[in-house]
């Protein structure tokens, strides 16, 4: 572990500058978000031209997104905003800047495809899309969608308000508008007052429920809000531990995996100034793989344990580019980072495992539910390894709701099974947690002998659609 270790100190010293929000500083460009879904063809450039994207991969400003004729991809930024894009799509991130007042900004450039854009309803982060001469700027809960062919743009206000900059007279786009400008002359402008749909508006509104309804958090005694939260309600549970206070754990998940490694299924990713860092495939990877650290509890198993300092961003400050271990069975070695080469070319990507069916599944655990379905005509292959539309797994202490109609891709309803309603917890008296009360209403004690196994259904439903 000290090769990974003074690698880890190494990159944090680098990669903290991210997170510091003080006027002492100047504006700074090194901040990091996440590619926080992958379907079929996509593919990444992050300086030597393109390659297979991965799941998790940390997305940083020059980076370059491009989908095939099946691919469907989604960047999440730390407020939980996010960049949807649909098959046939060019993105590029030219500016991720976070200023000396605390504000982000993004500038994205759209090349071709259909991109949906969805800006976050709290804070002041300031998105500008650029496409062609046209800069288009979104602010807060807004979500628009843009359609690029070489000809022209169409650019639709599906929430809020988008303003184009850089005229002679400021022109405003509101809810339910569609500006179309002429690529050939940005001054062909017009304005319609309507918007029509989109074979991918399902796609994109499924995406946007997921992250809503699973994202707040009010069940353990952690942080309320965090990027890359939902998977960690939806993929597994919070428990409250004896020595550690409250920790998470993929659903599944059994003391007997004390070989499971945390680096079994990923990549590691090389970036100019910063070094390795690492990509996890697993759908819940992002958290857990660099903010806090792992753990092995005996009798319950390898667990994340969030850190300390939950108030407001919790995670300021705290980017890990290696997974840190803070305990570890007897005899297990971590996995560490390639050396960095002097003579030679060091390998932007270095994969490390299998993708196959079952190689990123815990046993037991969820399936990744089938956002692609809802494309109509989309054919896109798992490129994660999931096993599609599982509705109940056994061994699961909590599993998903029976499939019904209102849940099926073929309907207009939900492809993922809804949360039970949380119920907030205080840290359980003595360091011990009362029997048969869970952090998360529905579900039976984490750890317990008497819980694993057993089978307590989420309730199906989730957050209505746009009016």
């Amino acid at each position: 572990m000290s090769r990974a270790g003074n690698f880890s100190r190494l990159a944090l010293t680098c990669v903290v500058t991210v997170f510091i929000s003080s006027s002492a500083f100047a504006d700074s460009h090194v901040r990091i978000v996440r590619l926080s879904s992958v379907e079929g063809q996509v593919q990444i450039d992050r300086g030597s031209g393109l390659e297979r994207a991965i799941l998790n991969t940390p997305i940083v400003e020059g980076t370059r997104l491009v989908t095939g004729t099946d691919g469907l991809a989604e960047v999440e930024f730390e407020n939980e905003s996010a960049l949807r894009l649909t098959d046939g799509s060019e993105v590029k991130f030219s500016q991720l800047l976070l200023s000396d007042t605390g504000e982000k900004i993004n500038q994205l450039e759209v090349v071709k495809g259909i991109v949906y854009l969805e800006s976050a309803s709290k804070g002041n982060d300031v998105y500008r899309v650029k496409i062609g001469d046209t800069v288009l700027l979104a602010r807060r809960d807004t979500l628009l969608r843009l359609t690029v062919t070489p000809a022209e743009l169409k650019a639709a206000v599906l929430k809020g308000e988008v303003q184009v900059e850089g005229g002679a007279q400021p022109v405003s786009i509101h809810k339910k508008q569609t500006l179309m400008v002429d690529l050939a002359d940005a001054a062909k402008q017009t304005v319609a007052g309507s918007v029509e749909s989109s074979r991918y508006d399902s796609w994109n509104k499924e995406r946007e429920d997921y992250t809503k309804t699973y994202a707040e958090n009010a069940g353990f005694g952690g942080p309320n809000r965090a990027y890359g939260l939902q998977d960690l309600n939806y993929y597994g549970d919070f428990f409250f531990a004896n020595g550690f206070g409250y920790v998470w754990q993929p659903y599944g998940f059994a003391g007997s995996m004390a070989a499971w490694d945390p680096y079994s299924n990923g990549a590691w990713m090389f970036y100019p100034g910063m070094g390795y860092a690492w990509a996890s495939a697993y759908p819940w990877g992002w958290l857990p793989f660099h903010y806090g650290s792992w753990a092995f509890i005996n009798g319950t198993g390898w667990a994340w344990v969030p850190g300390k300092g939950y108030n407001g961003q919790w995670y300021a400050g705290n980017f890990q580019a290696v997974p840190r271990i803070l305990r570890a069975p007897a005899n297990w070695t971590a996995a560490t980072p390639p050396p960095l080469q002097t003579n030679t070319a060091t390998p932007r990507t270095v994969q490390v495992g299998a993708v196959n069916p079952k190689a990123l599944t815990i046993p037991g655990g969820r399936i990744a539910p089938d956002f692609a379905s809802l494309v109509p005509g989309h054919s896109a292959t798992a490129t994660h390894g999931f096993a599609r539309n599982a509705t109940n797994v056994a061994g699961s202490h909590s599993t998903f709701a029976a499939r019904t109609p209102a849940m099926s891709a073929t309907q207009q309803g939900h492809v993922f099974a809804a949360p039970a309603r949380s119920v907030a917890l205080a840290p359980p008296e003595m360091g011990g947690m009362r029997a048969g009360v869970s952090p998360l209403a529905g579900q039976a004690v984490h750890g317990s002998p008497s819980s694993v196994g057993s089978s307590a259904p989420h309730a199906s439903g989730g957050s209505s659609a746009h009016k």
